[in-house]
This record gives structure tokens, C-alpha cells and sequence, in this order.
């Protein structure tokens, strides 16, 4: 009977290995007002980029915000926000295999994004030349996350760099026009998952042996 139990136990353990989601929908807060960011948001950008294609402008809005130190902000437009979360060294946005997604439509519910298999990186836009655009830094996590259907940009005074989420439509609030995902990164799943699961057999093993010792 322990034996079953530590087989459950051992293969859950083994779970946790590839898998990894965010729980509720992803803020957009430069600075709280103590120096604080959102989880996951590497910057800002009020308004965003316009020219050239989608995936090469949102890479180039990601790498100019990498370049800032954490919690920076231009002094000119576009107003460029880096957030003060540190995530250690990260990669330069590139557009190999980028997915740029468009067709938002008008809503009352959070906009669900399929991060697939993983990617470095979701850069969220908002009524292009009036609105704001979003960078997240979405390395490890899997599955599905949502994300706020319109925005509001905050340009001057307290919150200035912030963007408000709401899911309703509202006077100052932008549509979400768009995202794209950037640098995949192919989290662990398919051959890595057998062998965290084989892993783990192999060690329910091992303790069989020794209780029977």
C-alpha cells in the first residue's frame, strides 16, 4: 500500500517538471507607485511602433526596452517604461518563428492566448497610433494565459507608463488589435517527459528494493 502511494507521489513530482501556467490574467503596471511591476512585464510602449510588419516592429519595441535599465523611462515619444522586475539576463527578440495574431473582436471577456509549447516573449498591442503595446516575458510557462481586452494608456502624472485593463469597453479604453509571440522556446514535453516519468519509475524502484531489505 506505501508502495502505491509513493508511485502516485513520484510521477506527480515528475509532472512538475514540464509544466508551468499562469493563475489569473496578466496585469500591465509599470510602476505601482513603490517601484513595483507586474509579474511577467518586461515594459511599455505609449504609444506603439507603427511602421514595417508585425512580428519586426513588436521584436524591435521588445530589444529597445531589453537595452533600458530596469525601471527607466525616455523622456520623449514613444514613451518607452522598463520595468523594474529583474529577470536576469534575457535573450534579444528575433522574429524566427514568430506568431503575429490579429482579428481581436469587440468583447466583454479576457482574450485567451495558446502559448503552445512556449515562448519568450508576447508583445500585446492596443488601437495601434492611439493605444499602447505591452511586453511580457513568458519563458517556462505552458497552456493557455488571458489577457485584457482594452487598455487605457497613462501618459502624464501619478502611473504615467501604466496600462489599465479592462475587459468592458470604455471611454478611454483601446481595443487590443493584436499580439505576437516571439523566440520559441520549446519548453520540455514529448522525450523530456518520458524521461522525468522514467526518472521517476526508477527511483519507485529502488525504494521497493530497499523496503523489502
Amino acid at each position: 500500500m506505501k508502495i502505491k502511494y509513493l508511485a502516485v507521489a513520484l510521477i506527480s513530482l515528475a509532472g512538475l517538471g514540464f509544466t508551468q501556467r499562469a493563475n489569473a490574467i496578466l496585469e500591465m503596471t509599470y510602476n505601482d507607485g513603490t517601484g513595483n511591476s507586474s509579474q511577467y512585464l518586461v515594459g511599455t510602449v505609449i504609444p506603439g511602433t507603427q511602421s514595417g510588419g508585425q512580428a519586426e516592429r513588436d521584436a524591435l519595441m521588445t530589444n529597445n526596452l531589453l537595452a533600458m535599465g530596469l525601471g527607466a523611462q525616455t523622456s520623449v515619444a514613444p514613451l518607452y517604461s522598463r520595468s523594474f522586475n529583474n529577470f536576469g539576463p534575457l535573450p534579444a527578440a528575433t522574429t524566427t518563428g514568430a506568431v503575429p495574431v490579429t482579428g481581436i473582436l469587440d468583447g466583454t471577456t479576457a482574450v485567451t492566448v495558446n502559448l503552445g509549447t512556449g515562448y519568450q516573449y508576447l508583445v500585446v498591442a492596443y488601437d495601434g497610433p492611439n493605444g499602447a503595446v505591452a511586453v511580457f516575458n513568458v519563458a517556462g510557462l505552458t497552456g493557455t494565459i488571458d489577457l485584457y481586452r482594452y487598455a487605457k494608456p497613462i501618459k502624464t502624472g501619478a502611473g504615467k507608463g501604466n496600462l489599465l485593463g479592462s475587459n468592458v469597453a470604455q471611454q478611454g479604453y483601446f481595443k487590443m488589435t493584436g499580439y505576437t509571440l516571439l523566440n520559441p522556446t520549446g519548453v520540455p514535453e514529448g522525450g523530456t517527459t518520458v524521461m522525468l516519468l522514467g526518472a521517476a519509475l526508477g527511483a519507485l524502484g529502488i525504494t521497493r528494493r530497499f523496503l523489502r531489505l
